[in-house]
C-alpha cells in the first residue's frame, strides 16, 4: 500500500494509520512517505482538502510547511471562497489543519473560524456526522491517541472508503494492547494496596484508573510497559502530596515534611506524624524502582534531575500553603510562577524523558531544570484548562483562589472577561506548543513529543469537567472505552 505513486493515496493512508492507532508498526515506512509527500509541489494541488491534510501530516510530523498553501483558495476580498462551504471533506480537513498553527499565523485562524462555523451549520448531516462533531469537540491534533483510535475505528467500519485489511489489524491491535494495559493496571492496584496509602490515609483518594489513564494518553506503545507503570506511581504520589498541602497536614508538619524532602534521607522520620511517615515509607519503595530501571538502562545519573525535579514540585506546593495560611492573595503573575510547577508537568514531562531515554546530553538534562519553553506551555495550558472548571470539591477546601478569580481581581474585570482572557491564554499556550514542535532540534524531538501527548491528555481530562476530580462522568466513560470493553467484531 506505502508503494503507490498516488499523492491522495499516500495521503489517505498516513492520515488512517495515525487515526486508527497503528502508526507505531509503519514508522520507517511513514517517514519515507512523509518525505514524499514533502516533495509535491503545492501549486500542482487544487483540491482543499488534499492541501489541508498534506499540510496537517508535515506539521505532524515537524515539517515548517508555509500556511501560505491555503492563499490560493481565497477570493479577491482576502476571505476564504463561498464554494468551500459546500464540501464536507474539505472544511474538516481545513479546520483539523488549522489546529497546528502558531501565534503568528492568521490565516490559520481564519482557517478556524471559517471551517468551524460551516461545520456548526452541518451538524446531524449524514454520512459525516460523527466526524464533524468528533472534530468539533476533540480535534484530532489535541486529542488522546488511544482514545481517538477507540472512537475512530467503529466510524472507519461504516465508511465507503474502508479498507478492510486495515480495519481488521486495528481491531486486533487494540484489543491486543487492552489486555496488556488490563494487566498493568491491575498490577497499579496490587501496588497501590501493597504500600498501604489506601487503606491509611484518611485524606486518600483513590485515583488509580484515573493517575493510569492520564499516562496511558501519554504512551501507549506496549515497549514502554514499564515506564508506564512507574509514572502512574509517580503521578498518585503526586496527588497524595497535593491533597496533604491543600488540604490536610497542619504548616508545622508541612514544614517538617518539605524540610525532609530537602535532606533527601527518609531515615529519621520519627519526628514526623505518622501519615507522612507511610507516605515516605512507599515514597523510598517508589525510588528504589525508578533506580533499578535507570541501572538496567545505564542511566542512573538521571536519578538528580528527577530528584530535583521532585523537590521542586515540594517546594511550590509548600508555598503555596504558606500563602493560603497567611491569607496572602498573590498577583496573577506569582501565582502563574508557583501554579505551574504545582500542576506537576514539568516534574512528568521530565522524569518521563529521563525514564525514555538512554542518549541525553548534560545539557539537555540541565535544561529541563530551567522549565524548557514547551513545558511552560503545556504546563500553562493545564493550569488554565483546570482552573476554568474549578470544581465544588476544591472550592469546599481552604485553597487559594485561581487564576480565574485572581485575574478577575486584578485587572477588575467581570468573570465572562476572565474567562475569555484565560480561552485566549490557553489557545495562546497551544499555539506556543505548536511553534516548539516546529523549532525543535532532533535531540529535543522525544522531549516536546512528551508535552505535546501530556497537554493532549490534560485537555481531554478537563474538556467539560475536573473529571480527575469527578471521575464519574466522562473520565469513567472513558476509562471503560479503553480499558473495560474489547473491540467487537
Amino acid at each position: 500500500m506505502f508503494s503507490t505513486n498516488d499523492l491522495a493515496e499516500k495521503l489517505t493512508l498516513v492520515d488512517d494509520l495515525h487515526r486508527l492507532g497503528i502508526y507505531y508498526h509503519f514508522e520507517d515506512e511513514i517517514r519515507e512517505a512523509i518525505t514524499s509527500i514533502n516533495d509535491y509541489v503545492d501549486d500542482a494541488i487544487g483540491d482543499i482538502r488534499l492541501v489541508a491534510l498534506r499540510f496537517r501530516l508535515l506539521r505532524q510530523e515537524g515539517y515548517a510547511v508555509s500556511p501560505g498553501v491555503f492563499r490560493k483558495f481565497k477570493d479577491s476580498e482576502g476571505k476564504f471562497k463561498q464554494e468551500l462551504s459546500y464540501d464536507v471533506e474539505g472544511l474538516l480537513q481545513l479546520y483539523e489543519a488549522s489546529m497546528l498553527g502558531t501565534n503568528d499565523e492568521p490565516i490559520l485562524k481564519e482557517a478556524m473560524d471559517f471551517a468551524r462555523g460551516h461545520m456548526e451549520r452541518m451538524k446531524g448531516e449524514k454520512p459525516h456526522t460523527a466526524q464533524i462533531e468528533r472534530a468539533l469537540e476533540t480535534p484530532f491534533h489535541r486529542g488522546v491517541r488511544r482514545l481517538e483510535a477507540r472512537l475512530y475505528i467503529p466510524v472507519y467500519a461504516k465508511s465507503k472508503a474502508c479498507n478492510a485489511i486495515l480495519l481488521e489489524l486495528a481491531k486486533l491491535d487494540f484489543n491486543h494492547l487492552q489486555s496488556i494495559h488490563q494487566a498493568e493496571i491491575q498490577s497499579f492496584y496490587v501496588w497501590s494496596e501493597e504500600v498501604g496509602l489506601m487503606n491509611n490515609l484518611p485524606f486518600y483518594r483513590d485515583r488509580v484508573a484515573e493517575s493510569y489513564f492520564w499516562i496511558l494518553g501519554v504512551w501507549f506503545e506496549p515497549r514502554y510497559s514499564i515506564e508506564r507503570l512507574l509514572l502512574s506511581k509517580l503521578f498518585n504520589l503526586m496527588t497524595v502530596i497535593d491533597d496533604m498541602y491543600d488540604a490536610y497536614g497542619t504548616m508545622k508538619e508541612l514544614q517538617l515534611f518539605t524540610n525532609e524532602i530537602e535532606r533527601w534521607d527518609f531515615q529519621d522520620v520519627d519526628g514526623l506524624p505518622e501519615y507522612m511517615q507511610i507516605f515516605l515509607n512507599a515514597f523510598a519503595g517508589f525510588m528504589i524502582e525508578i533506580e533499578e530501571e535507570l541501572r538496567k538502562k545505564g542511566t542512573l545519573h538521571h536519578r538528580h534531575y528527577i530528584i530535583e525535579l521532585f523537590k521542586s514540585f515540594v517546594r511550590a506546593n509548600f508555598q503555596d500553603a504558606i500563602w493560603t495560611n497567611n491569607g496572602y492573595k498573590p498577583t496573577f503573575e506569582e501565582y502563574l510562577n508557583v501554579s505551574l510547577v504545582t500542576v506537576g508537568y514539568p516534574l512528568l514531562i521530565s522524569a518521563s524523558l529521563c525514564l525514555m531515554e538512554k542518549d541525553l546530553s548534560k545539557d539537555i538534562l540541565e535544561w529541563l531544570l530551567s522549565v524548557p519553553k514547551i513545558v511552560k506551555a503545556s504546563s500553562m495550558l493545564f493550569r488554565l484548562v483546570d482552573d476554568l472548571l474549578t470544581s465544588e470539591f476544591e472550592q469546599q477546601r481552604k485553597h487559594l483562589d485561581s487564576s480565574l478569580q485572581i485575574c478577575m481581581r486584578d485587572e477588575g474585570i467581570t468573570e465572562q472577561e476572565a474567562v475569555a482572557k484565560l480561552k485566549s491564554m490557553a489557545e495562546k499556550a497551544w499555539k506556543d506548543i505548536n511553534k516548539e514542535w516546529l523549532s525543535s532540534l532532533p535531540s529535543r524531538k522525544h522531549l516536546n513529543l512528551l508535552a505535546l501527548n501530556y497537554t493532549r491528555t490534560a485537555e481531554v481530562i478537563y474538556e467539560h469537567e475536573d473529571s480527575y476530580t469527578n471521575p464519574e462522568g466522562h473520565m469513567k466513560e472513558n476509562i471503560t472505552l479503553l480499558l473495560i470493553h474489547p473491540i467487537e467484531d
